[in-house]
């Protein structure tokens, strides 16, 4: 599934969405006549200048014109953010033929917010787009990168805005020397197409055709979404016919001194931060759980990357603006122990991914679409608290780019997805050693109250099990 150029334009090429992508596009799109698209993915970083890039902030003009140049030279870098879907399921790039196309581009893909206070208040309101966007909050310094899940993986998003943030450095001096030339004439357009992101079945060179032990591996794993039959939810208002409106996260930071002592008694109890968490929410699930849902058993997602298994470039930054994910789901069962369950998703996120399991991606996922294609509209809307862990985000973002005499550092950074369900997901990371967790669910099913009240009855189960005060 090569990108290749289209016959009726020299600068435009096209290549089939993936089987992977096109699982999550079919998850997503049910929301687009609503104006949503659910699990499309936010990221932000908080953005704080350092030294003589301070200098930015005399003027309001000055630091927006920089991220937006920044964010031109980081799709040249990853034009793959400026790919969108055409109505026969193939991908479709154009490369600018004009600056007054790529400042149009620049014009529709980054915004400034000026009248929201902070990130939170633009998420509910974005809609569907079909390239991916850049937003800059004035009033809380933050920029928020948005897309399509199908587009890009939680680690991929995380990663560009290290590298956005990165180029602002550089261009922060020639802008201020007032010498900031025209991005069209800034970089060798059409060069960039040698970048664009392969599907994950082409990056991992699966086969074409499954073996029967591929096909066995593949379907094992499918077949654990069937444990997600007569699982439990947790409240909701409204019912299966009420209609989503945007997504709201509530946000719960653990100080640094209790995020060493959790980090450190998780280990002693010999599971990871990951798993620890993930123990807590199942019980927060269980005490949280519809009335009529209790006995029923917790199905919540093993996430994994890919990107470790791929070969290079796909396995490093330069590959960031891709979909290289997989996973599966798991069950526990209510009488079980926090220690038990803890043990047991430690055991889950430590199978990692096999190479027998990498060549079966591409089964895996073509059978996925055929799960979704035939889904039977379910009796009850799914109201459980899902998972999603970002692990250390240093991996991905670091805390300072460039120097303290010039440069910009991130105080704060967060992922997380829009939910047009009765779901929540929590998501999980350590960032500047402080762990955070991060609910988002859509604000026509669950109240503020409601969500928080889940978040710390999490943070007091986890403190409780590792026998850590604050």
């Amino acid at each position: 599934m090569p990108w290749t150029k289209a016959e009726h334009s020299p600068n435009t090429f096209t290549r089939p969405l993936g089987p992977n992508e096109v699982f999550i596009k079919l998850v997503s799109d049910p929301g687009h006549p609503l104006g949503r698209e659910h699990w499309a993915i936010n990221y932000t970083a908080t953005i704080s200048p350092r030294g003589a890039c301070t200098a930015l902030s005399g003027s309001p003009d000055l630091l927006p014109a920089l991220i937006r140049y920044s964010w031109v030279h980081l799709r040249f870098q990853h034009p793959s953010l400026a790919a969108h879907p055409d109505s026969n399921s193939n991908l479709v790039y154009t490369v600018p033929d004009s600056a007054d196309a790529l400042s149009k581009w620049a014009s529709q893909t980054f915004t400034v917010e000026t009248d929201a206070r902070s990130a939170d208040e633009v998420i509910p309101i974005i809609a569907p787009a079909a390239d991916a966007r850049l937003y800059y909050v004035p009033q809380s310094s933050e920029l928020l990168l948005h897309t399509a899940h199908w587009r890009m993986d939680g680690v991929g998003g995380l990663l560009l805005l290290g590298q956005l943030v990165d180029l602002m450095v550089p261009h922060a001096d020639t802008l201020l020397a007032g010498k900031l030339s025209d991005p069209f004439d800034s970089f060798r357009w059409g060069s960039e197409v040698a970048r664009l992101a392969p599907p994950v079945e082409e990056a991992g060179n699966m086969p074409l055709t499954a073996t029967d032990e591929q096909k066995a591996v593949a379907h094992g794993a499918v077949g654990t979404f069937a444990l997600a039959a007569g699982a439990l939810g947790v409240p909701y208002t409204g019912d299966a016919s009420s209609l989503p409106l945007g997504t709201r996260a509530a946000e719960l930071k653990f100080s640094s001194a209790t995020t060493s002592a959790v980090v450190s008694a998780a280990k002693a109890r010999g599971v990871g931060m990951t798993a620890a968490v993930h123990a807590s929410l199942a019980a927060a699930n269980f005490q949280h759980a519809i009335t009529e849902h209790r006995g029923r058993h917790y199905t919540s997602t093993i996430k994994q990357s890919l990107r470790p298994y791929l070969p290079e470039p796909y396995s490093t930054p330069a590959a960031a603006a891709g979909l290289y994910t997989s996973g599966w789901l798991a069950r526990v069962d209510c009488p079980a122990t926090w220690d038990e369950n803890a043990r047991m998703y430690q055991a889950e996120y430590e199978k990692g991914i096999s190479s027998e399991y990498l060549q079966a991606h591409r089964e895996y996922a073509s059978a996925l679409v055929d799960v979704m294609k035939n889904l039977p509209t379910p009796t009850e809307p799914p109201s459980d608290i899902d998972i999603s862990s970002m692990g250390i985000m240093e991996k991905y973002l670091e805390r300072e780019y460039g120097t303290s005499e010039r440069g910009f550092g991130i105080t704060h950074a967060g992922v997380g997805v829009e939910i047009i369900s009765h779901q929540g997901v929590v998501f999980v990371w350590t960032f500047r050693d402080q762990l955070t967790l991060r609910l988002v669910y859509n604000e026509a099913f669950h109240t503020p109250e409601q969500m928080t009240e889940f978040l710390h009855d999490i943070q007091a189960d986890l403190l409780k099990q590792l026998r850590v005060t604050e």
